[in-house]
């Protein structure tokens, strides 16, 4: 028994040395800056900033450089025909060209996939508002898990200590003659149990905090903490209109969803674009740079033979070309009116998907409220409840004491006061549950939480 205390003291100090504190609003802050999910996000929605640009959208014309240098040596070793060109002839060219092409007019298309760029950035940053969200409800109901686990452990630890006392109060009393064996043994026993949910208790703390570990992104996810903020209770009361109202504006998914239904309608007006003409200019420039060497070729002049120049001859060409292209296309099989008509179908299928998003909400709403409502209440009767069993537990600890109760009476004041603390931690952390899940549902977890 000696050994068992010791190791529960052991435990108890393996948990509170060596802790670094956390607030709420730290814990927050950590998981802005280090969450996967939202750094991922974040990479998104940097590619999408970094793809809203004119150029992107084709506004721009493509200017490209085309460079060719050509060597060649010509060695007529022996000639078919004594009038040819003899000996050996060395030629150099060089050919820059510069291509101009621009889509002047192809039927507003680049104006719409520069509107839609510019939306496929705000739903990147949708998706993120969505993640960041998430995240930090799941953040903010981590760490008030922790802090929950943490004081169960302590409701655990005062039984345990209650116990022990009892245990050795019983053993001083079997020494002395006023305590039978199956007293000693009964405590002995109740000691026993409560020292293994207290030990149950210390890894349901532990797997609490590995868990917001990997919500902080934390490298060491055994790190444990002192947390500096208690569970905060919520008093605020809602009206479903009010909240409604914030719901709409402010929820993430919903104004999500907005912006992909616009989307859908920025994709029904490109598909109109196909049935106006397109007109495109192309342009280009090139030069032709040639170099000859004949000074050690032998010609035949009609007198007799006679060698080439000794000098290069060089001879440079200059091209400007410039053409315009419309083309309008008259017949495809219906594929732009097919392609119209689907597009026009996906935005209607769009709009009954916000519809869907809305009534769901709206569901979702109103029980998210009525459970806030109920545990409130729920909170306080298991309060009050606790108050009394807490009254009960300091009478029949002096009624043990002089005899007026026995042991299983008192244990069971004891296991009763215990069942109400655990009961209204657990209404607490579900009333706080609540509100978070209201302030997700409205938008105002990102208003609140992040600024």
């Amino acid at each position: 028994m000696k050994k068992l205390i010791f190791s529960l003291g052991i435990l108890c100090l393996s948990i509170s040395y060596g802790q670094d504190q956390l607030s709420l609003s730290d814990a927050i802050q950590i998981g802005l800056r280090r969450n996967y999910g939202i750094l991922i996000e974040k990479g998104n929605v940097e590619v999408a900033t970094n793809n809203n640009d004119w150029g992107q959208a084709g506004r721009w014309p493509t200017i490209s450089l085309t460079v060719n240098q050509n060597n060649n040596v010509t060695d007529n070793v022996k000639v078919a025909f004594p009038t040819a060109t003899q000996g050996q002839t060395r030629s150099n060219s060089l050919n820059p060209q510069f291509n101009v092409n621009w889509t002047l007019f192809d039927g507003f298309r680049a104006n719409i996939t520069k509107k839609r760029l510019e939306l496929l950035q705000a739903e990147s940053q949708g998706n993120a508002s969505v993640v960041i969200a998430n995240t930090l409800q799941s953040i903010i109901l981590g760490y008030y898990l922790a802090v929950l686990e943490n004081e169960r452990l302590n409701e655990f630890e005062k039984q345990l200590t209650l116990s022990r006392d009892k245990y050795d109060y019983i053993r001083v009393k079997s020494d002395l003659g006023g305590a039978v064996t199956t007293d000693v043994l009964l405590e002995e026993g109740n000691y026993l149990t409560d020292s293994i949910n207290y030990i149950n208790q210390q890894l349901a703390y532990r797997n609490a905090v590995r868990d917001l570990n990997v919500l902080l992104a934390e490298e060491n996810v055994a790190k444990n903490y002192v947390f500096t903020d208690s569970l905060q209770l919520p008093d605020e009361t809602y009206t479903f209109d009010d909240l409604r109202s914030q719901m709409i504006q402010e929820n993430v998914d919903l104004q999500k969803q907005y912006i992909t239904q616009t989307l859908l309608g920025e994709a029904t007006k490109l598909s109109y674009a196909d049935r106006y003409p397109s007109l495109a200019l192309n342009a280009s420039f090139s030069e032709n740079r040639n170099s000859l060497d004949l000074s050690e070729a032998v010609f035949f002049t009609g007198n007799g033979f006679s060698s080439g120049p000794d000098t290069r001859l060089n001879s440079v060409t200059d091209n400007y070309t410039a053409s315009f292209t419309l083309s309008y296309t008259l017949f495809n099989g219906g594929k732009i009116n097919r392609a119209i008509k689907n597009a026009i179908v996906n935005e209607r299928v769009g709009q009954l998907r916000v519809d869907q998003l809305e009534t769901s909400l709206d569901r979702d709403l109103l029980s998210a409220l009525d459970r806030y409502n109920i545990r409130r209440q729920l909170y306080a009767i298991n309060a009050r409840r606790e108050d009394a069993a807490q009254t009960n537990l300091d009478l029949s600890e002096a009624k043990f004491r002089n005899g007026s109760i026995n042991s299983f009476d008192y244990r069971d004041v004891q296991n009763n006061y215990l069942s109400s603390s655990i009961l209204k931690l657990q209404a607490a952390y579900n009333l706080i549950n609540s509100k978070i899940e209201l302030m997700r549902l409205t938008g105002g977890m990102i208003r609140e939480y992040q600024n």
